[in-house]
């Protein structure tokens, strides 16, 4: 007969439980759902409505949150547009608080996978929301000193913005890629030069340059998708149709400064992500 020692039996025993408690916890873990991810590369517009979903701010370029109860984590960052040229390098808007050298991380396939990492502990995110609107206005107008023309918009529509999302898709080629366009804005947001001269005459926001800007947008559907590759969250519809709901052009849709969406819009915003991710909305009360 095998005889154990006294001494021999503790350890046995501990690794005989410790087997046993693995034995428990490994099938446990392994049923448990995967936390689902979106990245949304936007500018303040995004920001805003990722910061009332997640309740709390962070930096001006990057907001990040995890839902437990919708298993879903969720990760902002900024970036400024095509540029001047369409190139997605500097100069952007030279009227900004932020410079107008600021990087634009979608430039940078490998920094854009790290920072994917960064923000959601995973390089392929479920959904990507990609946005391109009102930095691009403001970047034209503070450059050329001048209202957007057609012929930039065509060439924003034809190549620039064509190329943004190829390289997002480059970049996640294992996620869906979503564009989101510009919302129409309350105010005329005007030209202020480095010496605080306004230019009355030159928008760098304004809903007619939204318009002509969705418009050639409308030009490149194809199939209800962009490009036919790309499916588009339509922010202008929701404030059209916040809008018709009102009955008039109420102001209370905007923050103060009358072209980033107020808490309603934002919110109506997001839900469209979660619908995207077929998740629960954010119900009517919740934000306001």
């Amino acid at each position: 007969m095998f005889h154990i020692s006294h001494g021999m039996f503790r350890p046995i025993c501990l690794a005989a439980c410790t087997a046993v408690v693995s034995g428990l916890i490994q099938p446990l873990t392994q049923n448990m759902p995967r936390t689902r991810s979106v990245l949304i590369l936007g500018s303040s517009v995004d920001r805003y409505a990722t910061e009332n979903f997640c309740g709390k701010a962070d930096k001006f370029y990057r907001v990040k949150c995890t839902d437990k109860d919708r298993g879903l984590a969720v990760g902002f960052w900024f970036h400024p547009g095509v540029g001047i040229n369409g190139d997605l390098q500097p100069p952007f808007f030279n009227e900004s608080r932020y410079g107008a050298g600021l990087r634009n991380p979608i430039s940078d396939t490998r920094g854009l996978s790290k920072l994917s990492i960064q923000l959601l502990g995973e390089q392929s995110p479920d959904l990507v929301v990609v946005e391109s609107s009102l930095w691009d206005l403001a970047t034209w107008a503070s450059w050329g000193f001048k209202n957007v023309t057609d012929e930039r918009l065509s060439q924003w529509g034809d190549s620039d913005l064509r190329k943004l999302l190829h390289r997002v898709s480059e970049t996640f080629n294992k996620s869906r890629i979503v564009f989101r366009n510009a919302p129409t804005v309350y105010k005329t947001r005007f030209l202020i030069d480095t010496n605080t001269h306004q230019y009355s005459d030159v928008a760098v926001s304004s809903a007619d340059a939204i318009y002509k800007m969705n418009h050639e947008l409308h030009k490149h559907l194809r199939n209800g998708k962009l490009y036919g590759m790309f499916e588009v969250i339509n922010y202008n519809k929701i404030m059209d149709d916040l809008i018709k709901e009102r009955g008039f052009r109420d102001p209370s849709l905007w923050l103060k400064d009358g072209y980033h969406p107020s808490g309603e819009p934002s919110k109506r915003y997001f839900n469209k992500i979660l619908e995207l991710m077929n998740m629960t909305t954010v119900a009517e009360k919740h934000l306001e």
